[in-house]
Formats: C-alpha cells, sequence, structure tokens
C-alpha cells in the first residue's frame, strides 16, 4: 500500500481514481473495487464500503465485492488506513486547487482592471470614478480639457469644475447628488451639466453615469463630452425658427407664442397689455428708387430704435416686409390708464422713427404709422388681436401717416359686416339672388328710345339691397367679373326675348361695364358670341364705359371699342364731367353718346356752375356729333331747362324708377 501511496501522491488528480481501483483489485480475496464520488456509505451491492473522507470533507466511498472473506480479512485494516491517507491526499490537492483557482481570478481581476485603467485613461472622452459621492480619480482628457495642471486639482477640489448654479437654476451641488442616485438606482442616467474651466469659463456638457462593479462595490463610472458645437447648432437653429435674420428680431412664430403666454398671463392677472402695429410709410419707394440694400439699413435701424423705446419683458417682432409689432405687457388694470402708458410708448417711436438715419448714399428722414390695441385675454384670440392692431394701424395711414389709431370697435364692426357681406355676395351668384331692373331714357319728345340695365340684388332677409352697398365690394374682392357676367347675359337674352314684341324691338339696352371686365381678354369674343346666339341686331346693345377707363392706356380702349362696333356695339361715356378725361382722348374715342351726371342735373335750377356745365357738355357732344342724355332728371322745369339747351334725352325718376321687365312692359303699354 505505500508503493500504491506514492504512486497516488504524483499521479495528476484525474487519474487517480483507475490506479487505485486496479491497484486495489489485486489484493487478496478481492473481486472488484469501485470508487464512488457519492458520499453514501451504504453498501449496496458491494460487500466492504470504505469511506475516503477528511476534514470533514468526503471525497468519496471505496465500493469493495470479495471472492474470499477470509484471505481479505488480513488487508482490512491497512486497506481502511489506506483510504484515510487517501482521503488527507486528495484534501490537499482540492486545497491547491482552490489555491490556484484563486490566484488566477485574482489575476484576471488585476488583469481586467488594468485594462480599464488603460482604457480610462487614454479614452479621449474625460471620465471620473465616483466612490459613494466621492470623486476617485479622473483621466488626463479630464484633467485637460478643464485646464489643470494637476489631477489633484480636481480630485481634492471637485467644487471648482462646477458653478454654483446651473443653466436650469439648480444648484450643482444638489443635483449632482440627484444625478447620482438616479444612476445607482436605475443603472444609468444621462443628463446636460455645465462645467466651469481653471480659469472661470463655464460651457455646456453632456454627462453619462453608469453604475459598475469594482473591486467587489459598486462605483459609478462618468464620462462627458463638450456638448458647445451643438448648443451653437442648436441655437442656429432656434433663430432661424423664431428670429428675423436681418434683424434680430423675434419673427411671426415666436410673436404669437408669447401673444399667446400674454394673454393667458393676463386673464389671470387681468392687467391689460397692449399690441402695437407698426408700418414704416413709403418704405417701398424708399426699396424701388435707392434698393433693397439700402432698405435692409433701414429695417435695421428701425428695429435698433425699436428695442430702445420699450421696457424690459416686451417684445418687438419684424413680422415681414416693413412690418413690425410692439408687444407692451403689464398695463394697468383701467383702460384709460393704460392707454396712456401704451401712449407714451407710441409717441416715443413715432418720434425716433422720425429722426434722420444715415443709409449710406442718403439720407433718410421716414416716419411710421402705428395701430394700437389693448386686450387683457378675455374672449379674444390671438388673431382677433393682430387683425384689431392692422386695422387701426390702416386707421393711421388713412389718417395721414405718422401716426397713432387705437383700434375702434365700431370699426370692427363694419369690418364684419363688410365680410359677412361679402360671404353673402358670393352666395348670391351661386343662389341666383340678382334681378335686373329697368330705367327708361326718353328722347325730346318723351318717347322710350332705350332703357339702362341696374343690378340689384335681392336678398332673402334684407329684401333689395341698394347697388352703393355691394357694387364697390365686388368691385375690391373680384366678384365684378362674374356679376359683369351675369348682367351681360340677363341683357342679351332681355334684348333677344323683345325682337318680337313692337314696343320693345326697337329699345336700346346699356349696360355698365366695369374696368377688370373691359380688360380681360376674352371680353370682346364673349359679346360677340352672345349677340350671334340671341340673333341681336346692330345698335341694340349699348355699352357704357366711365372716364376711369381712358386713365390706363388710351390706345387699348380703343382697340377695344373698334372691335366691338364692328359686332353693331354702341357705346355712352357715362357720368361725363366727373372724371379726369382729357377732351382730346374724348375726341378720339368712337363714342355713340354722353351722358350727364346727376351731379350735375340736381341743382342745375340754382346753381349757376352746374348750369354752365351742363350747357358746355350738350355743347360739346353737339360739336362731335354726340347727343347728350341727362341723368337724375326729377323735375319737369329739369327737363325743360335742358331740352332748352338742346339736350337730346333724359333718364330719371320725372319718368321712371327702375323696374323689374314684367313692370317696364306694363309702364310701356300704358304710354303706347
Amino acid at each position: 500500500m505505500l508503493d500504491l501511496l506514492h504512486q497516488v501522491t504524483s499521479t495528476p488528480s484525474d487519474g487517480i481514481e483507475s490506479i487505485v481501483t486496479d491497484a486495489l483489485a489485486l489484493l487478496p480475496g478481492v473481486s472488484s473495487v469501485e470508487f464512488r464520488r457519492s458520499p453514501e456509505h451504504t453498501s449496496g451491492d458491494a460487500d466492504v464500503c470504505i469511506p475516503v473522507e477528511a476534514s470533514a470533507t468526503s471525497h468519496g466511498t471505496l465500493h469493495v465485492r470479495l471472492s474470499d472473506a477470509a484471505a481479505f480479512a488480513p488487508v482490512a485494516r491497512p486497506l481502511r488506513q489506506f483510504c484515510a491517507t487517501l482521503a488527507h491526499v486528495l484534501d490537499a490537492r482540492r486545497l491547491v486547487a482552490i489555491a490556484e483557482r484563486m490566484e488566477e481570478h485574482a489575476q484576471e481581476l488585476r488583469l481586467s482592471e488594468k485594462r480599464f485603467r488603460d482604457l480610462f485613461e487614454c479614452s479621449p472622452d474625460p471620465c471620473w470614478l465616483i466612490d459613494k459621492g466621492v470623486f476617485t480619480d479622473c483621466n488626463r482628457a479630464a484633467i485637460r480639457i478643464l485646464g489643470h495642471a494637476h489631477r489633484d486639482d480636481i480630485l481634492q477640489h471637485p467644487s471648482r469644475i462646477s458653478p454654483e448654479f446651473q443653466p436650469d437654476g439648480r444648484p450643482s451641488f444638489e443635483k449632482a447628488e440627484q444625478m447620482m442616485a438616479n444612476a445607482m438606482r436605475d443603472g444609468m442616467t444621462r443628463f446636460e451639466w455645465e462645467h466651469r474651466r481653471a480659469d472661470g469659463s463655464c460651457f455646456p456638457v453632456e454627462v453619462t453615469l453608469a453604475r459598475i462593479e469594482l473591486q467587489d462595490h459598486d462605483i459609478l463610472y462618468c464620462v462627458w463630452r463638450d456638448i458647445t458645437d451643438r448648443k451653437h447648432a442648436e441655437e442656429e437653429v432656434y433663430k432661424l425658427a423664431f428670429f428675423d435674420p436681418l434683424t434680430g428680431l423675434p419673427n411671426r412664430r415666436l410673436l404669437i407664442d408669447r401673444l399667446q403666454q400674454s394673454m393667458a398671463s393676463s386673464s389671470r392677472s387681468g392687467r391689460n397689455r397692449a399690441l402695437l402695429y407698426l408700418d414704416l410709410d413709403h418704405f417701398k419707394n424708399l426699396n424701388d428708387t435707392q434698393g433693397h440694400e439700402v432698405g435692409d439699413r433701414l429695417l435695421q435701424d428701425t428695429a435698433r430704435k425699436l428695442r430702445g423705446c420699450v421696457r424690459e419683458g416686451d417684445t418687438v417682432a419684424r413680422l415681414g416686409g416693413d412690418e413690425f409689432v410692439v408687444l407692451v405687457q403689464q398695463l394697468a388694470t383701467k383702460v384709460e390708464s393704460a392707454i396712456a402708458q401704451v401712449s407714451v410708448i407710441a409717441d416715443k417711436i413715432i418720434t425716433h422713427l422720425s429722426e434722420p438715419v444715415d443709409l449710406g448714399p442718403t439720407i433718410h428722414q421716414g416716419s411710421a404709422s402705428i395701430g394700437v390695441t389693448l386686450f387683457s385675454g378675455h374672449g379674444i384670440t390671438v388673431d382677433e388681436v393682430l387683425k384689431r392692431a392692422d386695422l387701426a394701424m390702416y386707421q393711421a395711414k388713412a389718417a395721414g401717416r405718422n401716426t397713432v389709431r387705437f383700434f375702434d370697435p365700431a370699426m370692427q364692426a363694419r369690418i364684419t359686416a363688410r365680410t359677412t357681406l361679402e360671404h353673402e355676395l358670393r352666395n348670391a351668384l351661386k343662389r341666383g339672388e340678382f334681378v335686373l331692373h329697368y330705367q327708361p331714357q326718353v328722347d325730346r319728345d318723351g318717347r322710350c328710345s332705350g332703357v339702362e340695365a341696374l343690378i340689384r340684388w335681392h336678398h332673402p332677409k334684407r329684401g333689395l339691397v341698394p347697388p352703393g352697398e355691394f357694387i364697390p365690394l365686388a368691385e375690391e374682392t373680384g366678384l365684378i367679373l362674374p356679376m359683369g357676367q351675369w348682367v351681360l347675359d340677363e341683357a342679351c337674352r332681355t334684348l333677344a326675348a323683345w325682337q318680337a314684341n313692337p314696343l320693345t324691338a326697337r329699345l336700346d339696352v346699356a349696360v355698365n361695364v366695369s374696368v377688370r371686365q373691359f380688360r380681360e381678354a376674352g371680353f370682346v369674343p364673349d359679346i360677340h358670341t352672345r349677340l350671334k346666339a340671341g340673333n341681336i341686331g346692330a345698335g341694340r346693345l349699348k355699352i357704357e364705359i366711365t372716364e376711369s377707363m381712358l386713365l390706363e392706356d388710351i390706345e387699348q380702349t380703343i382697340d377695344t371699342m373698334l372691335a366691338l362696333k364692328q359686332a353693331g356695339v354702341t357705346f355712352a361715356l357715362d357720368d361725363f364731367g366727373t372724371g379726369y378725361s382729357s377732351l382730346y382722348y374724348v375726341k378720339r374715342l368712337p363714342l355713340d353718346q354722353l351722358k350727364i351726371d346727376q351731379s350735375f342735373v340736381r341743382d342745375i335750377l340754382v346753381d349757376p356752375n352746374d348750369a354752365a356745365i351742363c350747357r358746355a357738355i350738350i355743347a360739346l357732344g353737339r360739336s362731335l356729333g354726340l347727343p347728350a342724355i341727362a341723368e337724375g332728371v326729377e323735375t319737369e322745369a329739369q327737363w325743360t331747362f335742358l331740352i332748352n339747351e338742346g339736350c337730346d334725352g333724359a333718364q330719371g325718376y320725372l319718368y321712371a324708377r327702375p323696374m323689374p321687365e314684367h313692370e317696364l312692359l306694363a309702364w310701356l303699354r300704358g304710354r303706347a
């Protein structure tokens, strides 16, 4: 057995079991030997079970089957001693293995920590380690970027590397503690921070704090990056989105945001706010004559002056072009006091903007028109506030410019009514609410020679709407074009129908045509098509033009008139004497009739000037071979005067008001 022990001690651990079982199987009276790692001592199918254990550590059990118990008896005791010794050998082997594994693990830890340290030191990003809230290490990048000479400058005085307060207003110490607690709880956290260099300058960084295990407990690994460039880029994007690049003022988007905040704040406090809408007077002329570069200088100078006129907390914004807005905060709760406060600011702006400014090639002395509206955030929207200030600004321009006007609710009522009327006017075209009324024109003998077709709006609620209410609006909105086409369609339909009636077969129908309609490219062919479709004879359709058509492109006007005369259309110059037409132009136009405006006829018997004008128009028409017809004739005395002066016809209440077609036909039958 001693030889076997020597052999065991020199054999690797994984070969001991086979050596032992093979050698013991040769003992006297032994049939077979099995070494079982299980600590069970039960014999099972074995004749003898001997435990292999030492120091309360079991390495297994030796199971021996006997072939001759008597022969085995002498070696039983030595075998048990061998097993006890084997247990000590195996125990020693186990302890050595444990020690070796511990050494390997320690070596791995040393290598791992070295690699971590190498990475930590060589990282281009500044890093440091934090253990239980204490800065325990930092790398070279952190020392270099923060501008310190030694590691201890940071580790021993960590308060030096951050300002007292962070940009979000929180104390640095308080925010740092919170972020470290978050990282220990969640494993990692990321946030923005502001660091301070050794020279005192501060810069923004993005910090990542991660919980890691080092030396058997958790610490925090901190890495941060300078995000100054990113912040600058974000600021540029913000400026592009919310600021005017030329003046540096807030743009419309930022103004709307601040206006919304101001309205909400005003609702809570009850204090008034004001919005001033500014437009530079005659800015377009400066741009057109001096160029956009000079115009831009004026805009920049205006922005500078406006900033100097307002208080801290107020907002100056540029909406575009030469339009600026000033949002004045925290005015008095009483309207009268608030008006007085904002008037001081507005007058100051007027004064400063009227000061001469050197724009390079020219010294410019400008002015501004300012519209002001007060608001307190109750029952009004942002758009309505802007609209009110804008309306007030246009009132300032209408008042002569270089002045201030406050929003007038009565003005808003007129605008609202106008908007409603425009909407209803558009619907009227779709719903067929327009009708034609006809006013007879009579010759010197009192016979009806023709009629003027006048559009009327039969409103479903208001009844007949006077043309003076909707014709100007139709001209402003462009609705005059479809409206004018409808009038021509109806007039031509009427002429075609009247040809079969002896009472109306020889009457002409005069229609008023707007400047825009007359200038339309398809106007001439449209008239040709209508006349041909209705088989309307020459001289039946008369177009009344106004002197305003002569102010622009007289040659085009003449060409259009000549083209229409070829189709049998005649022309009357309406409201003659009220415009600015030259007699030279009148002589050149292919006219067929002059119409004396009713403003001259009304006081013809009492105003010598009106009488003289009527005589002159009648005489001019006679000299040019153009019959003259007087509008607005209401009395026999007026008509007698006009006949005596040689007037050729009359139109007015003396004979008939404008009337629907069926009433006109009845009127004609009554005079037949």
